[in-house]
C-alpha cells in the first residue's frame, strides 16, 4: 500500500516486516541512501523504500529483488521514475562529534537545535529539517556563531511547525586534496516574449556559473533591448537561434500550442546537445524561461554536476513552484521569494527536468523532462533529492507570472481545440484556456467587457482566477508547504 511521508508511513503488502512510523521517527532511526533505479537490482537486503519525492511505500526485501512494483506491490507515484533507498544513517562519530557527510562530497557537523547558538568556524550553517534548509551564504555567520533560529537566517523558516536544528560545514582538513574542477553545464530553451529574460540571463550566466546557453528564440519583438542590456562578456557565451513562427489561417495565434511546443523543444535540444559537444560542454539541460536553477547552499551550477558519481549519465532534478503575494508583482523573479514544496498542489508539471552528460552519445531528448536512448531505455541516473539533506539543485518554476503574461500566454493557447483542452493534466491550465475563450467568443461577437464583479472578463475578474491559483490565496497551498528562496538580487542585477 502506497503511503505519503508528510503523513503516516504505510509498508506494501508483500514485502517482510511491515511497520509504521512518522517522518520525525524516520530521521531518528536512519537516514535514506539511493541504492537503485526502478527496475534495476537492489544489491543489498534489509530496509528498503520504492517511489520519488514524498511518496515511497517500504518493506524488506531480498538481496537481488526489483526495485519495482513487483517487489513493493503498489506504485507509490504513477507517472514518475521512480528508484529505490537503502535504510542506513551516513554518520561517523569522532569525539563528542557526530559528523555527516553528504553524498555531495561535504562534512557537515551538528552545531544546535533551534534556539541554542551554533559554533561554526567555516561560517557556512543550514537550519532546517530533513530535505529542508536555508542556508548562509559561505563564511557570513558574524564571527563564529549564530544563532539557530529563524531570526538567526534574516526571519527566514523552511519548515514552519517543526522543530529544526543546525548543521556547520567542516572546512576540508589541511593537507587535503583540492576539490575537482567544476564540470561546464549548458542551457538550452525556447523563449518567446519572455517577461524577464535579462534577469534570467545575468542570474545564470553570473551567479549560477553556466557556461553557455543556447536561445532559440520564438516571435520576441523586445528580444534585440534585452540582449543589449548585457554585457559583452555574457553575450560572448549565449549562441542565438531565431525562429520564425505561424499562425492558423486568419489567426495570427499559432494552433494548438500546447502540444506543438515540444515538438519544438526536442529540435532545439538535440541541436543543442550536438552544439555543446563540439564545444567541449560537460552537461545540458533544458529549462524555461520562467524557470530559476536554485541551490540552496549557493554553489556554482558546474560543482554540483560535477559531484555526480561516475557511471550516471542523467540527473533528476527536483521543481517547485514559486509562490505570489498577489496578482500585482511586476517582477517575478525579484520579487518572489516563496515556492511552495508540495508538488501535488503544483498548477504545472511536478516530475523535474534532467540534466544529461553530453558524452553519451546514446541520449536523446524524451520530450522536455528527460533523456533516453533511441530504444526509449533509461539512460544511467541519479535523483538528486535523494541526497542526505535533500537535493542540492532544485528548479524553481515561475509559471504563468507576471498576470499580465498569463493573460498573453492563455490568449494565445485558446486557439487550442476542445479536444486537446480537456486532454491537458492541469486543471489551473484548463480553467485559464476556457476563460479566455469565452472572452474572446464574446469579444468576437461585439460584447463590450463590463468592470462589475459578477463580469468574467472584467480585469478584477481575471486577477480573482489569476489570485486563486498563483498566490498564497490558494486553499490548497498550505503554511506548512511553503520553503524560503534566498537569492541575492541586488548583487545579480548589478552584475
Amino acid at each position: 500500500m502506497a503511503r505519503v511521508l508528510l503523513a503516516l508511513v504505510l509498508v506494501a503488502p508483500g514485502v517482510e516486516g511491515a511497520s509504521l512510523r512518522t517522518k520525525k521517527a524516520e530521521s531518528q532511526l536512519g537516514l535514506w541512501r539511493p541504492c537503485g533505479n526502478e527496475n534495476e537490482e537492489i544489491a543489498e537486503e534489509g530496509l528498503v523504500r520504492f517511489g520519488f519525492g514524498s511518496s515511497w511505500v517500504e518493506g524488506r526485501v531480498p538481496r537481488g529483488a526489483s526495485c519495482g512494483i513487483s517487489t513493493f506491490g503498489s506504485d507509490p507515484s504513477p507517472g514518475i521514475q521512480k528508484m529505490c533507498e537503502c535504510s542506513g544513517q551516513s554518520l561517523v562519530n569522532v569525539g563528542a562529534q557526530t559528523l555527516i557527510k553528504d553524498d555531495m562530497g561535504y562534512t557537515w557537523s551538528r552545531c544546535a537545535t533551534e534556539g541554542q547558538d551554533c559554533s561554526c568556524d567555516s561560517g557556512t550553517v543550514r537550519f532546517g529539517f530533513m530535505d529542508r534548509w536555508v542556508v548562509t551564504e559561505q563564511g557570513a555567520a558574524h564571527g563564529s556563531h549564530v544563532k539557530c533560529s529563524t531570526e538567526g537566517f534574516g526571519g527566514k523558516d523552511p519548515v514552519q511547525g517543526q522543530n529544526k536544528e543546525c548543521f556547520c560545514q567542516i572546512p576540508p582538513a589541511s593537507g587535503s586534496p583540492p576539490r575537482a574542477k567544476a564540470s561546464s553545464v549548458a542551457i538550452v530553451l525556447l523563449t518567446r516574449r519572455a517577461p524577464d529574460l535579462t534577469n534570467w540571463l545575468k542570474y545564470h550566466l553570473g551567479y549560477m556559473g553556466v557556461t553557455h546557453v543556447f536561445l532559440d528564440v520564438e516571435d520576441s519583438p523586445g528580444f534585440d533591448a534585452n540582449w543589449k542590456s548585457l554585457s559583452q562578456a555574457h553575450r560572448d557565451r549565449v549562441t542565438v537561434w531565431r525562429q520564425a513562427r505561424q499562425g492558423s489561417p486568419g489567426d495570427s495565434r499559432p494552433q494548438d500550442d500546447y502540444t506543438t511546443l515540444q515538438n519544438r523543444q526536442l529540435v532545439a535540444m538535440k541541436r543543442a546537445k550536438k552544439e555543446a559537444k563540439e564545444m567541449g560542454i560537460d552537461w545540458l539541460l533544458h529549462i524555461d524561461d520562467d524557470e530559476l536553477l536554485y541551490t540552496p547552499l549557493h554553489r556554482p551550477l558546474g560543482e554540483v554536476l560535477n559531484s555526480v558519481p561516475h557511471g550516471f549519465d542523467q540527473a533528476y532534478i527536483p521543481n517547485i513552484e514559486a509562490v505570489y503575494d498577489s496578482a500585482d508583482v511586476k517582477s517575478c523573479f525579484t520579487e518572489t521569494s516563496t515556492a511552495n514544496m508540495n508538488r501535488y498542489t503544483f498548477q504545472a508539471y511536478a516530475n523535474g527536468k534532467a540534466a544529461v552528460r553530453v558524452a553519451n552519445d546514446q541520449a536523446m531528448p524524451a520530450g522536455p523532462h528527460q533523456w533516453r536512448t533511441p530504444e526509449g531505455l533509461e539512460v544511467p541516473s541519479i535523483h538528486l533529492d535523494a541526497e542526505t539533506f535533500g537535493s542540492p539543485l532544485w528548479l524553481v518554476h515561475f509559471e504563468s507570472c507576471p498576470f499580465n503574461h498569463w493573460e498573453d500566454k492563455f490568449w494565445e493557447l485558446g486557439n487550442t481545440t476542445p479536444e486537446k483542452v480537456k486532454a491537458i493534466p492541469f486543471k489551473f491550465y484548463r480553467d485559464s484556456i476556457s476563460r479566455f475563450q469565452q472572452c474572446r467568443t464574446r469579444k468576437e461577437a461585439g460584447e463590450s467587457f463590463l468592470e462589475g464583479a459578477d463580469e468574467d472578463c472584467s480585469q478584477q475578474s481575471l486577477k480573482d482566477l489569476w489570485s486563486h491559483w498563483k498566490t498564497r490565496s490558494n486553499p490548497a497551498i498550505k503554511t506548512k508547504d511553503l520553503m524560503p528562496i534566498t537569492i541575492p538580487w541586488d548583487k545579480i542585477k548589478a552584475m
